[in-house]
């Protein structure tokens, strides 16, 4: 036999708690597979415990608990004193690919384990905070320990499974929550996207984050609605602090009849942030909004200068900019609040066209050149931002394509003005649309366009030089010239 010499010590983990039939367990019903027979290694005959049946899912607690993993039945001739000793790993597959140990005790030709060891155990394997069931497979090797020596018996380990296991959780996160209070009417009829917190796409368990930004008047009440409350309409289940009117900008979270409104005293946009693994939420003052965001980076003559970068708008005062930028392929840039880099600077957030404040962010970039549309959305997380690269030109029925083909305008890449010359019929009208689609139109008031704005009128036919100007991201503008 193999020799394997160590210390031996007994592991005690304590337990997480959770009553046995709260809400929340994702449990399916019980399957059914064959039970096992015990399995002969080297004269020694072993089995599941008695606590492990295929047709019996475990459904972890709060509870402390002592679980038999497996057993030995019937042993050969050992020396005197020599006991059984056991070392059990858990899988998600039979073929044990991926393995995690689980803490057991060996005593009386059997192991054991406790439910908080489980339970972590369980978690880790399928990289898992949720309280969810899980189907696990258990090895178990066998050793003679005599004295302080142990000695593996076989290579080969008894295999039992599968065995569904529900690892416990001392909290329930639900999969949305929704600002209710002043801000909404305190009506669950108006719980829309537009007061659901931000959460990112992992696990509510793995990520128990969740925010919002939103503007709110002064001495603002809110509260935080759990999916479940927002489906059945369930007041119980609302959250809010322990102290009614409580204007602190921290705290913890509780439900029910306990559940005060939280109280913001000052007016503007707020960010709240809330841990739901923790039950705790956090406030941000965020006062007015920016107006604008510099675009500093390699596009400039002076590259990198935030004070002579070009800028995206927010016309609305609602955290949203909008800007048009020419820049070359490969060029890289940033947005920053300020104009120099004291201020928040918005990098490279990932895949899908998100920005982080981190400083360390990477810049951001374009690979081709073109006059791009720049759209950034601070008004919620994650942060975003768009770059369209635009091809602009004339439609209507005022010009020689009517509402089917566009008239091409030609860029000035300096002062991003788009001109052309052609003929428009009078009393019919026109609009500036964007790569011969209607993602992107303007029209309306030739000294402020907007974005899908009216029909622009001609007053009579003849040749005119039109330029649309949308260098200045304050008025994009327009002037049409009678030749």
């Amino acid at each position: 036999m193999k020799k394997i010499y160590f210390f031996l010590a007994t592991l005690l983990v304590a337990g997480f708690s959770a009553c046995s039939d709260e809400v929340g367990l994702n449990v399916t019903p019980p399957q059914s597979y064959p039970q096992e027979a015990p399995q002969v290694i080297e004269g020694f005959t072993v089995a599941p415990g008695d606590d492990f049946k295929s047709d019996s899912p475990l459904v972890l607690t709060e509870e402390e608990q002592v679980f038999q993993v497996a057993k030995v039945t019937a042993t050969p001739v050992m020396a005197e004193g020599a006991t059984v000793m056991f070392r059990t790993e858990i899988s998600d597959t039979p073929d044990f690919g991926n393995v995690v140990a689980l803490p057991v005790t060996s005593a009386d030709n059997a192991a054991t384990t406790l439910s908080s060891d489980l339970s972590e155990a369980v978690k880790t394997l399928f990289n898992s905070k949720a309280p969810d069931e899980h189907t696990i497979y258990l090895r178990n090797y066998i050793y003679i320990l005599d004295g302080t020596s142990a000695s593996l018996i076989s290579s080969m380990p008894a295999v039992f499974g599968a065995y569904n296991v529900t690892p416990y959780s001392n909290v329930i996160i639900e999969s949305a929550y929704y600002l209710i209070g002043d801000v909404n009417g305190w009506s669950f009829d108006n719980l829309s996207d537009n007061y659901k917190f931000y959460h990112s796409d992992k696990d509510v368990y793995d990520d128990p984050v969740f925010t919002i930004t939103v503007q709110m008047a002064a001495n603002s009440n809110f509260k935080i609605v759990p999916q479940s409350s927002k489906d059945s309409g369930d007041w119980g289940g609302v959250l809010g602090n322990p102290e009614n009117g409580n204007t602190d900008l921290e705290g913890v979270l509780v439900a029910g009849n306990d559940a005060g409104a939280m109280l913001v005293e000052e007016e503007g946009w707020v960010k709240i942030t809330i841990n739901m693994l923790e039950s705790t939420y956090t406030i941000e003052l965020l006062g007015n909004p920016l107006r604008q965001l510099y675009v500093p980076g390699a596009h400039q003559s002076t590259v990198w200068d935030p004070p002579t970068a070009p800028i995206v708008f927010s016309p609305d005062l609602d955290w949203k900019f909008d800007g048009y930028v020419y820049m070359k392929a490969g060029n890289e840039f940033k947005f920053t609040s300020a104009p120099n880099w004291t201020g928040i600077n918005y990098g490279n957030g990932g895949d899908g066209g998100e920005l982080s404040i981190d400083g360390g962010a990477g810049n951001l970039s374009v690979s081709a050149d073109g006059f791009y549309r720049l759209t950034v959305d601070l008004s919620k997380e994650p942060y975003t931002y768009t770059a369209t690269a635009t091809e602009w030109g004339l439609i209507g029925d005022a010009t020689s394509g009517g509402w089917d083909a566009s008239t091409s305008m030609e860029l000035n890449t300096a002062t991003g003005e788009w001109t052309v010359t052609t003929d428009l019929a009078g009393g019919k009208a026109f609009k500036f649309r964007a790569n011969n689609g209607w993602d992107i139109n303007l029209g309306g008031d030739v000294n402020n366009l907007t974005y899908n704005g009216d029909n622009i009128p001609v007053a009579s036919s003849g040749t005119y030089l039109i330029t649309l100007k949308l260098g200045d991201p304050k008025a994009y503008t327009c002037t049409i010239v009678k030749q």
